[in-house]
């Protein structure tokens, strides 16, 4: 989208540079957009049947060819240029020495930036003198205005001994920051012989290379993505060169030459050539490509499609194209997908001889058609419920179906039984409020649950929220309390094992007990009791952790309040705690860092250590984002948040596994809340639990 340029003259050092805010984002909309160079680039990239090289023009966006144009050429187009300059710009001259401008390496670097073809858009020879940064635009730092895809060649026709003039290049990194402030692409008649002041006012890298060419040396560039300028000839002297602008193209840059385009013969507008180049070449079908049914090959463009898709060396497909193309234009015997597949690897195979050294091309080749097959397969078989373990898995569950019908809520949402425990296996967990309904379950069903820390001395002073001392069943392993965020359970390992300090944080609450910030539910009626508390239950956390061999993590919040050292709370603040807290909106990133932290930290001291994590159903109570955000819109940011991690995790470590808690609730129980339409009914924390059982239990 175009956006308003804004034009701002900043002096610095008594210089005035002007800035063109937008002119970047600008001139990219109307040369990539507008004029269609984005449509040209897939075009010419897509009909390419070339190799290409590994060029450090790709990544430096410059080159040197260092003797690429024979002496006595240079030297005859210098005579020329003196003589009758005009006369240079017959077509006739550019067609006699482009040939030997356009070298086998110099073509080599050309087609491997663009990968594609390139034609020539225009071309012209300079005189550089000693006076150049009077009223010269390429005497002064610039980027070309136009596509962002274009290169340059300039050959220079006498060296840097002879005339002192060299050519001044930025990097890219330095260049684009350049672009941001509105530097480039400025007024052409406002651009500055010195931008260090302005790199340095900005802290922009101000470290140009300075290219000294020999004779016969060609220098190629993107002007676009590289700041330059044309440093002055010594005094009486002069620099002459002759300059090459190139676009990418369908079509080799001398068929374009000598059937579609004559180059212009000084700088050209870059307007309108996408538009014209459409015109170069006959179009059947509007490019459409028809792909039959049956795996059936009809036509030469599936056909070549195919190979592209098979093939990632384009010189070997291009081989086997041209093959077909020739031998077989019918497409007789090659009329079938199946029938493409035997034909490549049976040419293949006879490139690998007892007696002869095989080209690394035909192993690679080898490799892709062993690819293709295997990913072709896996394709197929992807919603074949027949291949599947179990067959209901693959499509939703409709009541209303015609042949299978099935309802979500007769489904247990997982596929794979992972039976990693028995009932005699010490199992713990932690989490959110939903995570202590599982954790009464556990304990009420007989499975070995780990409690090393209880609340039952009256004298204490602790309060656990929800148990009296004498309970049967304990809230968690330890009296840790709820942890809503993920932030929060890094925080429990670290503790527990020393990793990091903490302060002893107790703030007051409303109903005359204290609170640790990082043990939600849990209060003391004195700092004496928090203080006597501290490290019995630190080591108690420690003991549950080295003993348990399968731990369960119930993820419920995506926000969190962080402290000023940068821990966070385990849920949200009180009154007295605003004055040290910000809100966080946590990412994937983030809570995946967390959780693998937490495990790390565990797994180190407890080798045994396999965590199940599952993902809360209960919904926000409130979010803190409610500037921008309903909270039912939030509450499902964050369940998508935590889902994704939760996948992340599992798929990144061999002892961690998903509990589809969180999908059996919410989609697969008809009637699974209580009124409040936050909390859980009973029947269905036991429908999770036997889920789990189900799944993890032998």
């Amino acid at each position: 989208m175009v956006q308003i340029t804004t034009e701002e003259v900043l002096e610095i050092d008594d210089i005035r540079y002007c800035l063109l805010k937008s002119s970047n984002v600008n001139t990219a909309h109307h040369y990539e957009i507008n004029q269609g160079y984005t449509n040209l680039n897939y075009r010419a990239t897509n009909a390419f049947r070339r190799d290409i090289i590994d060029t450090p023009l790709i990544n430096a966006h410059k080159h040197v060819v260092k003797n690429n144009v024979p002496e006595l050429l240079c030297d005859t187009l210098i005579s020329e240029y003196d003589k009758d300059k005009e006369a240079l710009k017959d077509p006739a001259v550019l067609k006699s020495f482009l040939p030997y401008i356009l070298t086998q390496e110099v073509d080599d670097h050309l087609r491997s930036y663009f990968k594609s073809e390139y034609c020539v858009l225009w071309w012209a020879m300079h005189k550089l003198e000693d006076d150049i940064e009077k009223d010269t635009y390429f005497s002064k730092w610039h980027c070309d205005g136009g596509p962002k895809n274009h290169l340059k060649l300039i050959t220079y026709l006498n060296g840097y001994d002879e005339h002192g003039s060299s050519t001044a290049v930025l990097d890219k990194e330095s260049t684009d920051k350049l672009k941001d402030i509105g530097y480039i692409f400025n007024n052409i008649n406002k651009r500055n012989i010195d931008i260090a002041p302005l790199c340095k006012h900005y802290d922009i890298n101000f470290s140009p290379s300075l290219i000294k060419p020999n004779k016969g040396d060609s220098i190629i560039f993107n002007p676009h993505q590289l700041a330059h300028k044309a440093m002055p000839a010594n005094k009486g002297k002069a620099r002459y060169s002759l300059t090459l602008c190139f676009l990418p193209s369908e079509l080799h840059w001398k068929k374009v030459a000598d059937e579609h385009f004559t180059p212009g013969t000084t700088s050209i507008a870059f307007d309108g050539f996408p538009e014209l180049t459409k015109t170069f070449i006959k179009r059947n079908d509007d490019d459409c490509i028809d792909i039959a049914l049956d795996n059936k090959v009809t036509n030469l463009r599936h056909l070549a499609y195919l190979l592209k898709a098979i093939i990632k060396n384009s010189a070997v497909e291009n081989m086997f194209l041209e093959h077909i193309q020739t031998n077989d234009p019918e497409l007789k015997y090659h009329n079938t997908l199946f029938d493409l597949i035997k034909f490549i690897k049976q040419s293949i195979i006879e490139q690998f001889k007892a007696d002869s050294i095989t080209e690394e091309i035909w192993s690679e080749a080898l490799t892709n058609i062993c690819e293709y097959e295997r990913n072709y397969i896996d394709s197929c078989a992807r919603y074949n419920a027949n291949k599947k373990p179990d067959p209901s898995a693959v499509f939703w569950p409709n009541p209303d179906h015609p042949t299978r019908p099935l309802s979500k809520y007769n489904a247990l949402p997982y596929v794979n039984k992972v039976p990693i425990m028995d009932m005699d296996t010490p199992i713990g967990s932690a989490g959110s409020c939903f995570a202590f309904e599982i954790a009464k379950f556990f304990q009420q069903d007989g499975y070995n649950y780990v409690i090393t820390e209880r609340n039952d001395n009256p004298q204490s002073g602790l309060v656990v929220d929800g148990y009296q001392p004498g309970d049967k069943y304990a809230k968690f392993c330890a009296n840790y309390g709820i942890l809503f965020n993920t932030p929060s359970f890094k925080q429990l390992a670290e503790k527990a094992f020393g990793v990091k300090k903490f302060d002893k944080l107790l703030f007051q609450s409303e109903t005359g007990h204290y609170v640790d910030p990082y043990r939600e539910n849990v209060f003391f009626n004195t700092k004496e009791a928090y203080l006597a508390d501290y490290d019995k239950h630190i080591q108690a956390v420690k003991d549950s952790f080295l003993s348990c061999k399968v731990f369960v993590v119930t993820l419920g919040l995506n926000e969190c309040w962080e402290l000023p050292d940068g821990t966070v709370m385990s849920r949200n603040p009180r009154n007295n705690t605003y004055q040290f807290v910000k809100h966080r909106t946590l990412t994937v990133e983030e809570n995946v860092n967390n959780i693998q932290s937490f495990f790390d930290i565990i797994k180190k001291y407890n080798p045994d250590f396999k965590l199940i994590i599952s993902l809360s159903p209960i919904p926000f109570l409130a979010t803190g984002r409610a500037d921008t955000h309903h909270i039912i819109t939030a509450n499902t940011h964050s369940k998508a948040v935590l889902r994704v991690a939760a996948e992340e995790l599992v798929n990144n470590n061999e002892d961690m596994y998903y509990l589809p808690s969180y999908e059996l609730v919410t989609e697969c129980t008809e009637d699974a809340w209580n009124s409040d339409t936050r909390h859980v009914k009973p029947e269905t924390v036991s429908k999770v639990v036997n889920m789990f059982k189900e799944i993890f239990v032998k």
